[in-house]
C-alpha cells in the first residue's frame, strides 16, 4: 500500500510537471490586471505630444480594460524621458511616447534612443508652420528668404531644442536656403514662442496648435509639409511649392508612435500593438486628431519598423551634414 501511494505520488507530480513545461500553468498572462501600463512622454505637460498620447492612453484604457498612466519626463531633448524607459525593466510595463524627437535624440548621442527599443505602434504626423510675430516686415515666405539671403546669419531662426524635431527641421531648411540663417535652440516649445513673440528670436518653427493658439500675435508663412493644413485657423498658409519655392522636402513635422524597451516578451508587444490600433480606431480618437489637424500614420511592429527606415534615413543626412550626428 505504501509503495502504492509513493507511486501515485510520483505520477501526480511528473504530470504537473508535465503540465508546466507544456504551458498548461504559465506565468500570468500581459496584462496582469493590477498593473498599471505607464506611457512616458518625454515633453512637457499641455504640449501638443502630450496631448496626443493622453488623448490615446484614454482609448487604450477603454479598449484593454486597464489602467493606463501617462507622466512627463523632459530634459536633453527628449532623451531623459527614453532613458527612464531604457532603464526600466523590460516587462511591457512601460511604454515610450516616441517618434521623431526620438530619432533626433539618438543620432546626437544623446541616448541609445532606438538602437535599444522595439517597434510597438506608429500613431500620426504633426506638421509644422514656420511663423513670425505678426509685426514683422516679412509678409511672405519668399519676402523672409530674399532677406535672410541678403544678410546670411543675421536672420533667428528658433527651434524648441535641437534633441527634437523642430531642431531637425530648423538645420535642414537652412541647409536647404544656403545656410542664411542663424539656427537657435530654445527650451522647449513654450520658451521659443515666448522668445518670438518677444523680440529675442526673428522666426521660428511650431506646431500648428502653438500657432493657433497665438493666431492673434504670430503670421505664419509657410507649412513644413506637401498639403495644406486640415485646419481652418491655417487652411490657407502655403506649401514651399506654393510660396515658390518647389522641390524643397525635409522632415517638416512631428512623428508620434509607442516603442518600448528591447527584451519585452513577444506576447506584451502583440497585446500592446493590438490595443493601440483598437484604440486609434475608436471614433473619439479619430477625431481628436482631425479636430487637431494630425495625420493618420497607423503601422505596427514589423510594419512600423519598415516605415520608420525612411525617416531615420531623412535624419541622418541632414544631422551628418550639420555636423551634428554622433552615432
Amino acid at each position: 500500500m505504501k509503495r502504492l501511494r509513493i507511486a501515485i505520488t510520483l505520477l501526480l507530480l511528473t504530470t504537473v510537471i508535465g503540465t508546466l513545461a507544456a504551458g498548461g500553468v504559465s506565468e500570468t498572462a500581459f496584462p496582469d490586471p493590477e498593473k498599471n501600463i505607464t506611457i512616458v512622454v518625454p515633453h512637457a505637460a499641455g504640449g501638443g505630444s502630450d496631448l496626443i498620447y493622453r488623448a490615446l492612453a484614454q482609448e487604450m484604457e477603454n479598449v484593454g480594460n486597464i489602467n493606463f498612466l501617462v507622466t512627463n519626463i523632459t530634459g536633453a531633448g527628449s532623451a531623459n524621458g527614453t532613458n527612464e524607459v531604457l532603464n526600466h525593466e523590460a516587462d511591457g510595463y512601460m511604454v515610450l511616447g516616441a517618434g521623431t524627437h526620438t530619432t533626433a535624440a539618438t543620432m546626437q548621442g544623446l541616448t541609445q534612443g532606438y538602437l535599444e527599443l522595439d517597434y510597438i505602434a506608429a500613431l500620426n504626423w504633426d506638421p509644422f508652420i514656420l511663423a513670425v510675430r505678426n509685426d514683422k516686415p516679412w509678409k511672405t515666405f519668399g519676402d523672409l528668404i530674399k532677406d535672410a539671403q541678403s544678410r546670411p546669419g543675421v536672420i533667428t531662426l528658433g527651434n524648441a531644442g535641437m534633441g527634437g524635431a523642430t531642431g531637425v527641421a530648423s538645420v535642414g531648411m537652412n541647409i536647404a536656403f544656403d545656410r542664411s540663417f542663424n539656427v537657435t535652440p530654445f527650451n522647449g516649445g513654450a520658451d521659443l514662442i515666448a522668445s518670438v513673440l518677444g523680440g529675442h528670436c526673428d522666426v521660428g518653427i511650431f506646431s500648428q496648435s502653438e500657432v493657433v493658439a497665438n493666431l492673434t500675435s504670430f503670421r505664419p508663412l509657410v507649412i513644413l509639409t506637401e498639403a495644406r493644413s486640415t485646419l481652418k485657423d491655417l487652411a490657407s498658409v502655403p506649401t514651399f511649392t506654393e510660396a515658390g519655392y518647389p522641390g524643397i522636402t525635409l522632415p517638416g513635422g512631428s512623428f508620434r508612435s509607442l516603442m518600448v524597451k528591447k527584451g519585452v516578451p513577444a506576447e506584451a508587444k502583440q497585446w500592446l500593438a493590438d490595443t493601440a490600433e483598437k484604440a486609434f480606431n475608436t471614433p473619439t480618437f479619430q477625431k481628436f486628431m482631425k479636430d487637431n489637424g494630425l495625420i493618420p500614420s497607423f503601422f505596427k511592429l514589423d510594419e512600423f519598423a519598415k516605415y520608420d527606415q525612411t525617416t531615420i534615413k531623412d535624419y541622418e543626412a541632414i544631422l551628418k551634414d550639420a555636423g551634428l550626428y554622433k552615432m
